[in-house]
């Protein structure tokens, strides 16, 4: 078993993504709002420490809050999973989409039948 964790700045993907698991059978997914931290201080008015402050220009301030995604799936769900993600948001790696990643599991306990 593996955790997908999904970092999504491409809000407007969402309903695309959860639609398309849902007829991919790709399990339960949950979804919680996000905001990195970089972002947080700026909106609180507190200066990030010096070696964060120049990555201030590189963050785009035109979305709201981004969403955080968690998938518990069988190991051979979490490519059809992640190749899902990237054609539905023109691929994970262009800037300000998002960043995912999987975490392997030893015990999961509570996952539907």
């Amino acid at each position: 078993m593996q955790l997908l964790v999904v970092i999504l700045n491409r809000v407007d993907a969402l309903p695309k993504i959860l639609s398309a698991f849902f007829t991919k059978k790709i399990g339960g997914t949950t979804v919680l709002d996000c905001k990195g931290a970089l972002r947080m201080l700026g909106e609180q008015g507190v200066e990030p420490p010096p070696m964060f402050g120049s990555l201030r220009h590189l963050m785009s301030g035109h979305h709201d809050e981004g969403k955080l995604l968690l998938s518990v799936l069988p190991d051979e769900k979490v490519a059809l999973a992640k190749q899902t993600i990237n054609e539905l948001v023109g691929g994970i790696e262009h800037a300000d989409t998002g960043i995912m990643f999987t975490i392997s599991l030893s015990s999961v306990e509570g996952l539907a039948k």
